[in-house]
């Protein structure tokens, strides 16, 4: 007999091979917080609505908090016969507060809307964090370009001396850039910050889920309205990728320039040690 949550119609267990290439824990592992976030927010729901009970609602927090306690100390164990993340969490919190508790988390859930809200959360975070990153780096080329407004450097058209400009300019050109960079990362963020989690498998579910309060729990300007769009669609996934990969690109013009003006060809620029490499057979590099 399978031992999985969803094994109830099953009379064998999975074979190896098929739990080895359906896996994703070794991928989503790293959406543990958010999983247990949206387990709560979805349960404080679900109390809210009279589907489970208060005792319930408490039994299944405790549980949660442990499993949150457990992953920031590193010790929450995966499993991947449990396939993912979130029959991890449920599987840990059953055995923690017991079937008749954690068997109701899932009431009127997929793991479907599931893993789409705990994804959306996860590039939410990631978006804010590589903002934050581009910020710095703007300010750090701001600040180069303060009190260089005068400072002549030469402009290159093909590599080649092209017309006169000043450090200033050059940072601030850069700057420019970084700030278009910070616009789409905004964009993406506003249609990726749409709660879809209530959309269950694909058409909704039959219980009086409140899926406002659950966004509004989980930090999301709104809901994401069709159930099927919910769990079907990944174009905020690709929107997000797109506008990371032209911000990379940006990023590594500004560093190939670097890298080109601290050559002994154009001496323009001394990189720090600190940012540096050797070679192990020139010691003139």
């Amino acid at each position: 007999m399978s031992n999985k949550l969803w094994s109830g119609r099953f009379s064998k267990p999975t074979a190896k091979a098929v739990e080895e290439f359906t896996e994703s824990v070794s991928v989503d592992a790293r959406m543990v917080a958010e999983d247990i976030w949206g387990s709560e927010a979805h349960a404080i729901m679900l109390a809210a609505q009279g589907i489970i009970g208060e005792d319930d609602l408490r039994v299944i927090l405790r549980g949660l908090e442990r499993a949150r306690e457990l992953h920031e100390a590193g010790k929450l164990k995966l499993r991947q016969d449990r396939e993912d993340v979130h029959m991890n969490v449920e599987s840990y919190l059953i055995e923690e507060a017991g079937i008749e508790f954690g068997g109701k988390l899932h009431t009127g859930r997929s793991r479907n809307d599931q893993v789409a809200t705990d994804a959306r959360m996860r590039m939410r975070v990631e978006i804010l964090d590589t903002q934050e990153a581009l910020l710095h780096l703007q300010a750090a080329l701001l600040e180069l370009a303060t009190g260089n407004e005068a400072t002549l450097f030469p402009g290159f058209t093909h590599v080649q001396h092209a017309q006169p400009i000043t450090l200033g300019f050059w940072a601030t050109a850069h700057a420019s850039v970084l700030a278009r960079d910070f616009e789409r990362l905004s964009g993406a963020y506003d249609r990726v910050n749409r709660c879809p989690l209530g959309a269950a498998a694909l058409a909704g579910s039959s219980f009086p889920l409140d899926r406002k309060l659950t966004a509004k729990l989980l930090g999301f300007d709104s809901v994401l309205e069709h159930a099927l769009d919910c769990v079907s669609s990944r174009d905020h996934t690709l929107e997000t990728l797109s506008a990371l990969a032209i911000c990379a690109s940006n990023l590594s013009k500004l560093a190939e320039e670097l890298v080109l003006w601290s050559t002994s060809e154009f001496g323009l620029v001394t990189l720090d040690d600190a940012y540096a490499s050797g070679s192990s057979i020139m010691p003139q590099k």
